[in-house]
C-alpha cells in the first residue's frame, strides 16, 4: 500500500476505538426498523427478567449453539493466514498479522451472550431456549428496548443483529484487519491499534457470525466479554442447567424513560406449545397484574403440541 493510498483511506477513519469505528461502518448490517424482538425463556426465567428487571448473560462455549463461535474463528483464519502467505518474511506487516492471530487463539476473554428473535412463535427457538413444556417468549418493544441500557462498570449494551452472509463477515474482518495495517502503515513508534486490540475487535464480533444455515432464526445478540487482562471485571456467577454448571453474568436495567417507572418495555408474552397452555395464561395473566404489568397481552403459541 502506497503513502497516497494510505491517506487517503486514514480520511475515512476516526482514529479513535476500534469497536465503535467497525460497529458505526457496518451498522445498517447490526442493527434495522422492527417492530418487536422476542427472548425465549422458561416459565422461571420469564419471572426474573421481569421481576428483577435482569437478564443473564450465558457464556457462549456453554450455550446450545455454542460451535457456532468456531464458524467465526474459521472465517477469521482462513482471511488471516492467507494475507500472511502474501508478505514477505522481512515485512513488519506479516510479524504484526502474525501476532493478531496468536493473541485470538490464545486470548484469555470469555464471552457472554443474551439472544432474541425477530419471531415471538418459531419451533426452533421454544426447542433450543424453553428447555420444558412451559416455554415463554417475552415480546419487547423494539424502539424502547433502546431506551433501557443493559448497564455493567460504565458500558451500555444493546442487541445486535447477527450476520448469516459470509461474505458480509469476510468483509467486516477485512476492514478491521486493513484499519490496522493503516494504523501500522502510519506509526513512527508504535501502531494505533496494538495487536492486542485488533484481536479483542475480531473477538468481539465473531459471536455475531453464524453458519448461513441458521438463517430462520433471525437472531440479535449482546455481547459483553470478561477479561483477566481488562481493567474492570464484570461478576461472573454459576447455575445448574441440566448437565452442566453454566456461567453466566447478570445485566441489569435501567429504563430512561422515567415514567415508565423503570419497567422493561414487555408488549406481549407468548405461551409456548404445552398441554396445559390456557392453565399456564392464567398464571401469568395473575402474576403480571400484580407486578406491574397489567395490559400486557398474552398469547399461546400457534404451533401444535405433540
Amino acid at each position: 500500500m502506497s503513502k497516497s493510498e494510505v491517506e487517503k483511506n486514514l480520511l475515512n477513519i476516526d482514529m479513535k476505538a476500534l469497536i465503535p469505528l467497525i460497529s458505526k461502518e457496518f451498522k445498517k448490517y447490526f442493527t434495522k426498523n422492527i417492530k418487536a424482538l422476542y427472548h425465549y425463556t422458561n416459565l422461571e426465567g420469564a419471572q426474573g427478567i421481569i421481576s428483577d428487571k435482569t437478564f443473564w448473560a450465558s457464556h457462549i462455549k456453554f450455550m446450545n449453539d455454542s460451535k457456532e463461535y468456531s464458524h467465526g474463528l474459521e472465517v477469521c483464519e482462513s482471511i488471516v493466514q492467507k494475507l500472511i502467505q502474501e508478505l514477505p518474511l522481512e515485512n513488519p506487516r506479516r510479524a504484526y498479522l502474525e501476532e493478531v492471530f496468536t493473541i485470538l487463539e490464545e486470548q484469555d476473554t470469555d464471552i457472554f451472550v443474551v439472544s432474541f428473535c425477530e419471531s415471538g412463535d418459531l419451533l426452533s427457538q421454544w426447542r433450543g431456549y424453553s428447555r420444558s413444556q412451559h416455554g415463554i417468549s417475552i415480546g419487547f418493544d423494539f424502539s424502547s428496548l433502546f431506551d433501557v441500557s443493559f448497564h455493567l462498570s460504565e458500558e451500555n449494551f444493546f442487541p445486535r443483529k447477527v450476520i448469516y452472509d459470509h461474505k458480509l463477515q469476510e468483509r467486516i474482518i477485512r476492514r478491521i484487519i486493513n484499519v490496522s495495517l493503516i494504523s501500522l502503515e502510519l506509526s513512527e513508534v508504535k501502531p494505533q491499534f496494538s495487536p492486542k486490540e485488533v484481536a479483542r475487535t475480531i473477538g468481539y464480533f465473531l459471536p455475531l457470525f453464524k453458519h448461513a444455515t441458521f438463517s430462520e432464526e433471525k437472531e440479535w445478540r449482546i455481547i459483553v466479554t470478561n477479561s483477566r487482562s481488562m481493567s474492570y471485571q464484570h461478576e461472573l456467577k454459576f447455575r445448574a442447567r441440566d448437565n452442566i454448571i453454566l456461567p453466566y453474568i447478570e445485566l441489569e436495567t435501567h429504563n430512561k424513560v422515567l415514567q415508565n417507572d423503570n419497567r422493561l418495555p414487555v408488549n406481549q408474552i407468548i405461551i409456548g406449545p404445552s398441554g396445559t397452555n390456557e392453565f399456564t395464561a392464567r398464571s401469568i395473566n395473575y402474576y403480571l397484574k400484580n407486578v406491574g404489568y397489567p395490559t400486557v397481552p398474552i398469547k399461546l403459541s400457534h404451533i401444535p403440541y405433540r
